[in-house]
């Protein structure tokens, strides 16, 4: 006979119970196995997994241009990925190369402000925290042990850290059928507060949880900063629907206007879809100038010479207005961090390169870790 706590918890993990008080519900039930057991398991396979050793081949120059994050973004924004996507070559790209954290280091801004630092001792995350660096600070963000650290997002604006936490899932142990049982949010901290938590900080925005229709959710893919601004990407999915994940939507939300007490109106930017930029070629990126506030979108196009050509668009984050780049872009490269280099009116900006699109990269990545070449997919054009 079952006891009454495990016919509950199987209701749980079947979906017949999926709203907040159950989503939470811990599925290790056995005497003994604890969440800081499982914890410290993962851990080790982890540590012990092919890749972790030292005798690691080093990246190369392309490498460093993204590396995995390419691999990843690629999924993201050209092909479906997400709680509803089926199998494919995103899902298999990222089951190989899931990052540990959604965090986007970004450096901070000259007039930010900032909060006095704690102390080096008061840093002490919790088992099973998400960590983020950012402006040089450390953040942890402490999650129940059935949250996916992955998919924890945090950014530096000027107004504070911009932070939000993966929501509680349930898994009906059916492909196409994982999805959110509390909607994703936006929550604002102070800098140089360590400790990224709902009951310190200000919830900013809520997105909706469902899109249309109680089988259809919604889905936050990312967050980046921009000066007074953070934009946000989010997307839809259907349940046992393939193929339905939408492409993504970048919406902006005034961050030190939601600080000051007013309402947070998410404003759309850019529809990856309805712009018609192709940025699966060669190595087109999405790059953020949190000093000017503005987007920077680069894309390749072929000429008739079999030769790419690029084009640069910049994105006002306060009015939403576009204007071409005519200036060369270039790429800055310190470490791990990529910088766009463009002018407008003569005068020199500087873009963080947070996305990296096109396919080249995945194939430059792969050719230096690997030593092979492989041929790129036709892009139809």
């Amino acid at each position: 006979m079952k006891t009454r706590q495990e016919n509950e918890q199987v209701k749980v993990m079947s979906g017949e119970k999926d709203w907040y008080k159950q989503a939470g519900r811990n599925p290790l039930v056995e005497p003994g196995f604890t969440p800081q057991l499982m914890a410290r398991i993962e851990e080790a396979a982890a540590e012990g997994s092919p890749g972790k050793s030292g005798h690691r081949r080093r990246f190369g120059r392309a490498a460093g241009l993204g590396g995995l994050a390419a691999v990843l973004l690629i999924s993201v924004l050209i092909w479906p990925f997400g709680p509803g996507a089926d199998s494919g070559p995103a899902a298999k790209l990222a089951s190989l190369f899931k990052p540990s954290s959604g965090a986007a280091v970004v450096q901070p801004s000259p007039s930010a402000s900032a909060t006095p630092s704690a102390s080096p001792g008061a840093y002490q995350p919790p088992l099973g925290s998400a960590e983020f660096e950012l402006g040089g600070m450390k953040y942890y963000m402490p999650l129940p042990m059935n949250r996916d650290r992955a998919s924890a997002r945090a950014v530096e604006t000027n107004a504070g850290i911009v932070w939000s936490p993966p929501p509680p899932m349930v898994n009906y142990s059916k492909p196409g059928y994982t999805h959110p049982t509390e909607p994703y949010a936006l929550y604002l901290s102070h800098k140089g507060q360590p400790e990224l938590s709902e009951a310190t900080a200000k919830r900013i925005y809520t997105l909706p949880l469902y899109a249309g229709g109680s089988q259809s959710y919604y889905e936050l893919s990312g967050i980046y900063a921009g000066g007074d601004y953070v934009i946000m990407s989010s997307a839809t999915f259907t349940l046992g629907k393939k193929n339905s994940r939408t492409q993504d939507k970048f919406f902006v939300v005034n961050v030190t206007a939601a600080a000051a007490g007013e309402t947070a109106v998410p404003r759309e930017l850019y529809d990856y879809a309805g712009e018609g930029y192709d940025l699966s070629v060669h190595r087109s990126y999405i790059a953020f100038d949190h000093v000017n506030e503005g987007m920077l979108v680069v894309y390749y196009t072929k000429n008739g010479r079999n030769a790419y050509e690029m084009h640069g668009v910049l994105y006002d984050l306060a009015t939403g207005e576009k204007q071409n780049v005519e200036s060369k872009i270039g790429i800055d490269i310190k470490g791990q961090k990529q910088t766009a280099v463009y002018e407008i009116q003569g005068k020199k900006r500087e873009a963080d390169m947070a996305l990296l699109l096109g396919q080249q990269w995945y194939y430059d990545w792969y050719y230096n870790e690997f030593g092979e070449h492989i041929e790129p997919v036709p892009t139809g054009m």
